[in-house]
């Protein structure tokens, strides 16, 4: 049986450039995370002194990792080594959730919509939810006991939509049959997902490490090809895993979906406009602020009086 009270949840990927995008981290229990810490601001204090570790810093030598600070590239591939060892060392579980950017957006943020919203810019909203469906599917699998508090890095309304999302889903739990899937994540989820400071919580700044380095892995995947794990990916090997890979005919099948509420919301509602999506950040910020509430107003609209 296997016990994990809190996962520990980062995302790597998002830039535009990005082939894929990753949502992954590690789970174990509190007395594990508490002894990681420990370990963790140890290898933090060394010199050169680390005020926090962030992954995309130690890669491009920038940042804590500057060579200022007195950082070689020598010193840091010893470092991040050492902190890899570290997680390995305490961590129960790594789980991940990815999808292709390009994909994405080829076939969800293409779509017009009548209300523009982050989570058809990015996939972080539904990777976010699917992390969370993919550890409970697995639990019986993996024997998984007890409720677990999901944290995940703070990231401003992406986060605040993400939660949105899960609190109506939470809301069709209620009646759930106790042996559905729908249930056992109900039980999973300790009331709803956390978000904190990375700088702060040191178990998100292994969620960082293991994020990066398996978005990397999956950046240099071509068809026909077999690439190796790095040193920092083999230090997890004997570390169970769940994962959830989100493949082109998934996203197809969601586009289908989204289409035919599509075909019935402009049935229901012909008066209201469908955006595509701006051509620039600026532009979809803006088409988010006009279009806001228009989902909200149309069912309030069609409820009797």
């Amino acid at each position: 049986m296997i016990l994990f009270p809190q996962a520990a949840i980062d995302d790597s990927g998002s830039e535009p450039q990005s082939p894929t995008f990753i949502l992954a981290g590690f789970a174990a229990p509190f007395g594990a995370w508490l002894s990681f810490s420990q370990s963790w601001q140890t290898v933090l204090d060394k010199p050169p002194k680390l005020d926090y570790f962030k992954m995309s810093e130690a890669a491009s030598m920038s940042g804590q990792f500057h060579a200022r600070r007195g950082w070689t590239e020598r010193k840091r591939d010893a470092r991040v080594l050492e902190f890899a060892q570290v997680a390995r060392a305490f961590v129960t579980l790594r789980i991940h959730a990815s999808m292709s950017n390009k994909l994405f957006r080829k076939y969800v943020t293409s779509l017009a919509a009548p209300e523009r919203k982050l989570g058809m810019d990015s996939p972080y909203v539904m990777m976010f939810m699917q992390i969370i469906l993919a550890t409970a599917t697995a639990c019986d699998r993996l024997d998984i006991q007890g409720a677990c508090d999901f944290v995940f890095d703070e990231q401003g309304a992406f986060g605040r939509e993400a939660l949105d999302w899960w609190i109506n889903f939470r809301k069709l739990l209620d009646d759930a049959p106790p042996h559905s899937l729908r249930a056992r994540v109900a039980s999973l989820v300790c009331d709803r997902p956390i978000f904190r400071d990375e700088k702060q919580f040191l178990p998100l700044q292994a969620a960082d490490l293991y994020a990066w380095h398996v978005r990397k892995h999956a950046d240099l995947q071509r068809p026909g090809l077999i690439i190796p794990e790095s040193v920092v990916l083999r230090q997890f090997e004997k570390v169970l895993i769940i994962g959830r890979d989100y493949d082109e005919a998934e996203l197809q099948r969601l586009r289908t979906v989204l289409l035919d509420g599509g075909r019935a919301f402009r049935a229901a509602n012909p008066h209201i406009k469908f955006h595509l999506p701006g051509k620039t950040k600026r532009e979809n910020k803006k088409l988010r602020k006009i279009t806001k509430g228009v989902l909200a107003r149309a069912s309030a609209s069609r409820k009797p009086a």
